[in-house]
Parts: C-alpha cells; structure tokens; sequence
C-alpha cells in the first residue's frame, strides 16, 4: 500500500521535513543549445516540454539527444536546526541530490548537487534527461539525506543515507505516443493560494474562460494528497481506483461547464465559434436528444438554453448524458473493491 509523503513524514520516528528543500526550475536547453526560460507560473509543478522538443526525424528516432533544466536549491537554517542535533548543524553529516524517475521506462537516477558537509545555503543545479532513457513523464525531486551514523535518542535520523528532508516534486513532460494529440484544454497543477486570478478556499479546480478560444483547466496543488493520486500511473490498486474516481468527479464538473458554455455559443446559423466549442457539441448534443442531425440537435440545445420553462429539462438531459458517458458507477465499484485500502 502506497503512502503520500505527507504522511510519512509525519509518522517517522525521527524529525523530517517534507518541504524542507526549496526547489525551483529556470531554465532549460535541448542538447548544445542556448538556455531559454521556462517562465513557470507561483506553485506550477508540471512542465509540458513535448511541444518545444524537436519532432521525430523519423518514425523511430527524435532528434534531441538530452535536455538539461537549470534551477536552484535551497536550504535554510531552520530545516538544519530541525533535522540535526546542535552539535552537528554547523557542518551538517549531509548531501543533496535530485532524483530522475520516469515509471513508464522504470529508470531511476540522482544528480548529485553538495556532497557532505551540506551547509544552509543556495545551490545551483542541473538536471539532464537523456532521450534514450525516458519516455512520456519524469519526475524530479530533492533530498537532503544523512550521510553518518549517530548515536543519541530517537528525535534525529540516526542511520547512514536516511532522507530527512525533501522539496517540490516537478514532472516533466517529455514525449507523447504518436498517436495522441495534445489536450484541447489545457491542464495545469498550481497553488491557488499563491495565484491571483484562481479562487480562494479549498477548491478542487477551477475551469479557467479568460481566453476564450482555449479554456485551461487548473488542479489546485494546495491539496498535496489528492494532486499526488491524480498523479497515479498504476492501473490497479486502491490509489489508481481514487484517481479515477476523482478524475471523474472533475470530469463531470469540467464537461457540463464546457456544454453549457458551447451551448450558449451557438448562433442563429447553429454555428458557433472555436474548434472546442464544435468539439464538445458533436459528442453530447445529439445523444442528448436522440437523433441524428448535428445541426438540428445543436438548434435544439440552443432553444433549451434560452427558454426558463424548457431549461430544467436540458439539464436533466445533460445530467443523464454526462453519466453515460462518464460512468462513474464503474469507478466507485472498482473502489469499494479494493475495501478503500489507501
């Protein structure tokens, strides 16, 4: 059974600070080539880099070798005060690194960036990620880890390559198979609490219309055990059976928004103006009432919308399609069958 670090870190036997490393990405460079700026917004953890890579020169061979991202860590005195014993925090028994993980292709490895002593301070780094190594998504993470044996009481991790802090996880997205296309709306994890055109509160997500044109769909990162299981890659198991399940109660939040929205759009033509808006109308409107015809299926919904006494209704339609099409019966079953064990 899998366990967020959020809970471990607070069941450890000895002092752990989960966000005790400062970690923050700046840069990146596509094998010999001049950096350029990643431009990330306060609390964006996921870095879409597909789109910048170079295409394939072929159906088999890309033409970037290994992309490099720069950044800095941060340690501060108040992590080493409270991971060290008074006697050892003026020359800390401790290395930081960066893990490199990537599941689909099961490869691990570390960038290591102070040896011991590890001091507070700041430390630049660089992460390279070779091509033949990864495929989809990697992960990156800093850990501040002992690198002595002590003895003593039990407050302070007392074994040798014990982690005693770590720091924001970023997932880099490298690749897609060839065959997907990216998302028509865009999706982003972030800190609501440190954006200000999001929400405030604990809201789950938010479904962003400030350009119209492409709506983006943001994940609110201040949840870190629910954006850790959306961020599941298995297909079994009581964590995969939660994501999928969140996932849908997302969907069904994101799709009636998106349906509403496009509905609302449709001009007197039956046309309306953006290639999502068509998108979502040609998978739901004519289900919805049953028929054949685009067209009249979309004049249909436009009534409905406009119409007090027919509105209630649509939306019972909509509700019933949504169901359909999501099926979140199948999810919520798959759960219960694996007795909520996560």
């Amino acid at each position: 059974m899998t366990r967020s670090q959020r809970y471990r870190s607070t069941s450890l036997p000895f002092s752990y600070r989960e966000k005790g490393v400062q970690f923050s990405l700046e840069t990146y460079s596509i094998d010999d080539q001049d950096p350029a700026p990643l431009d990330l917004k306060p609390g964006q953890t996921e870095i879409d880099l597909a789109g910048e890579l170079p295409p394939p020169a072929d159906d088999a061979v890309a033409d970037w070798q290994t992309v490099a991202l720069e950044g800095q860590l941060y340690i501060s005195e108040e992590t080493v005060d409270a991971v060290f014993p008074d006697e050892e925090r003026d020359c800390p028994p401790a290395k930081l690194y960066v893990t490199i993980r990537c599941h689909e292709t099961i490869y691990r490895d570390r960038v290591v960036v102070s040896d011991a002593p590890t001091t507070p301070g700041t430390y630049d780094v660089e992460i390279p990620i070779r091509k033949e190594k990864v495929r989809g998504t990697v992960e990156l993470r800093p850990y501040l880890v002992r690198t002595t044996r002590r003895d003593g009481d039990g407050k302070y991790a007392a074994r040798k390559n014990f982690r005693v802090a770590s720091g924001t996880i970023y997932s880099i997205v490298v690749d897609r198979p060839e065959d997907e296309e990216p998302p028509a709306i865009d999706g982003e994890r972030v800190n609501f609490s440190q954006t200000t055109h999001l929400p405030d509160g604990d809201k789950l997500y938010y479904l962003d219309f400030r350009n119209e044109k492409r709506p983006k769909l943001w994940i609110n990162a201040d949840h870190p055990r629910i954006t850790e299981v959306l961020q599941s890659r298995g297909s079994v198991g009581a964590e995969a059976r939660m994501r999928d399940v969140i996932l849908d109660q997302v969907s069904y939040g994101v799709w009636m928004q998106l349906l509403i929205r496009a509905g609302a759009a449709i001009d007197s033509d039956g046309d309306v103006e953006y290639e999502w808006q068509q998108t979502v109308l040609k998978t739901f409107a004519r289900n919805m009432y049953d028929i054949d015809d685009l067209e009249e299926a979309t004049h249909r919904l436009r009534e409905d919308l406009e119409s007090s006494e027919t509105l209630p209704y649509m939306m019972q339609r909509l509700d019933g399609e949504l169901q359909e099409f999501i099926n979140p019966r199948d999810q919520l079953i798959n759960l219960m069958e694996e007795g909520l064990q996560i």
